[in-house]
């Protein structure tokens, strides 16, 4: 940098629209932002918009659903950059290829490729990636003296792996694709470890990533475990819940899960629960993502279950409005973004600690083990006791901390001294 008082000049390299692009907006915010380059990138308008309603939405194809949450209407465009061609490519490449691993590979690969290509970084202070898609450019800027900043996005891969592999073990025949270590699942875990040790700092979303990190041999004092959360946009608890606009009260504890129906997220866990407290109360659930189990297991939980299938971002916030209580038995995370926006709508949250979330438990939600079943049944059970006795409302459990300002700031120190 400049001088000791400059604010620093940041390359953003990020591969789809993580954490809603809450990166390179603040680094925006804070005038920060030298370049931000993604992969696709959708500009708000008429037909975008009519495309996102939910029942058009759910009609359409994965890939094109993926591209129409690819927008933030506050990113600034003199620079922001994307590459079509490339994008292009990528959506051919993952009609033809099933290799998850082999994929983010080539993605990351070519990814810095096109930046290096574009921008020669060298006017920059800092390069900010994420996890599986900066090594060509953080190896191009270590070898000009440019400083790497790491966000790591989930738990070190070796971890990610074992746990996959005692999930699929725990469930044979439920995964539409199931998880065993291939080739190139070792070469993304190699490419993602060299990331690891040429960046000067990591950040990571929870203190469960952080220690798997550790378990990996980095250094502590390499790593700042800061939970960024979410922007307040507007459709949050404190500026939405309009009393004419609320549903309608029921009896039924209504049960929210969002993300992708999968092993990783620990969904058989939950259905699991809801089946056991089939009878015992009543009650509505709602699962809303992209679903990555197989038919008959959809087909055997539909009775206490609706399967939303992957819903626009957009619409998300009509679920959080309808919603009771949110469950997220996940298994391995970074730091689950659905918790963040669950507890900023006043939910309780079942979660785990591998979720990495900011939940308290027993404040504004529970903390359960993993696989743990019992805790998650034993927990509804207590929140809908808690809902009659209420009036049919559910207590408010906002957490009026979660504007996130500390930890953010915790960023923007970091850039600035780093």
């Amino acid at each position: 940098m400049n001088s000791s008082t400059a604010k620093p000049r940041v390359l953003v390299a990020q591969l789809g629209a993580r954490r809603h692009y809450l990166i390179p907006l603040l680094f925006q915010e804070w005038g920060m932002l030298d370049s931000f380059y993604t992969d696709f990138y959708l500009k708000n308008n008429q037909l975008i918009n009519f495309l996102r309603q939910y029942k058009i939405y759910n009609a359409l194809p994965k890939l094109v659903k993926n591209g129409l949450d690819r927008s933030e209407q506050k990113l600034k465009s003199n620079n922001f950059f994307w590459f079509p061609f490339f994008a292009y490519k990528w959506l051919q490449k993952q009609k033809k290829c099933s290799d998850k691993s082999a994929l983010k590979i080539w993605a990351g690969h070519s990814f810095c490729e096109n930046i290096i290509f574009h921008k020669h970084p060298k006017n920059v202070d800092i390069v900010y990636g994420f996890n599986g898609s900066c090594l060509e450019l953080f190896q191009y800027a270590k070898s000009r003296g440019i400083r790497c900043i790491l966000d790591q996005t989930i738990a070190e891969m070796s971890l990610v792996h074992k746990l996959l592999q005692e999930e699929e073990d725990l469930w044979p025949n439920w995964s539409l694709s199931p998880f065993r270590v291939k080739a190139s699942d070792r070469q993304l875990l190699e490419r993602e470890q060299s990331e690891q040790d040429l960046a000067d700092r990591i950040i990571c979303g929870s203190d469960f990533v952080k220690n798997s990190l550790i378990d990996r041999g980095i250094s502590t004092d390499k790593i700042s475990a800061i939970a960024l959360g979410r922007r307040r946009d507007g459709a949050s608890l404190n500026v939405s819940l309009n009393s004419e606009k609320l549903p309608a009260k029921t009896d039924k504890l209504k049960i929210l899960f969002a993300g992708t129906v999968s092993l990783r997220k620990g969904i058989p866990y939950l259905l699991q629960a809801l089946r056991q407290l089939q009878g015992q109360i009543p009650f509505s659930c709602k699962v809303a993502g992209s679903i990555a189990i197989k038919p008959e297991r959809v087909a055997e939980y539909s009775d206490v279950c609706e399967f939303l299938g992957r819903v626009p971002r957009s619409q998300m916030t009509e679920l959080y409005r309808w919603a009771d209580v949110f469950v997220f038995p996940s298994i391995c995370e970074g730091s689950a973004m659905v918790t963040h926006e669950a507890l900023s709508w006043g939910l309780p949250v079942i979660t785990t600690p591998n979720s990495g979330s900011i939940v308290t438990d027993n404040s504004n939600g529970v903390i359960v083990n993993i696989r743990d079943t019992t805790g998650i049944v034993n927990n509804l059970y207590r929140i809908a006791e808690n809902k009659l006795k209420s009036n049919h409302n559910n207590p408010s459990y906002t957490d009026v901390s979660l504007d996130y300002r500390w930890e953010q700031e915790q960023l923007h120190n970091l850039l600035i001294n780093i």
